[in-house]
């Protein structure tokens, strides 16, 4: 499933909009899980600003009350990533997170809050 990222004009210039082509409805994984944060992302592929990116994810560990999920990005240049989440952090939040952060990536790994 490839999804991507359109920059909004406008006074919310940094705003995105997320498109996803039609397909069918996909049941998933309950969100307390961090294997269903692992398959979220795992192997997905992200269309942004025109560019095609793929994830991998390496790890989804929880540490101190907090989850980490340690990604891979390939794509016209290769970055790390961590998103850093609670345990009650939805599914859904995952992807719009990653693809706003692909809109301005930095060269250096980055550790990344999902709220």
């Amino acid at each position: 499933m490839e999804l991507y990222v359109v920059r909004r004009a406008g006074p919310k210039a940094d705003s995105v909009a997320v498109r996803t082509p039609a397909s069918p409805a996909v049941e998933q994984p309950a969100v307390d899980s961090c294997q269903s944060l692992f398959w979220a992302l795992d192997g997905r592929h992200l269309v942004v600003l025109g560019k095609r990116w793929h994830v991998e994810v390496f790890s989804v560990v929880e540490l101190a009350g907090r989850r980490f999920m340690q990604l891979s990005l390939d794509g016209p240049a290769h970055h790390m990533l961590t998103l850093r989440l609670t345990p009650q952090t939805p599914v859904r939040r995952l992807v719009p997170t990653v693809l706003l952060w692909l809109s301005h990536p930095e060269s250096s790994a980055a550790v990344i809050d999902v709220v």
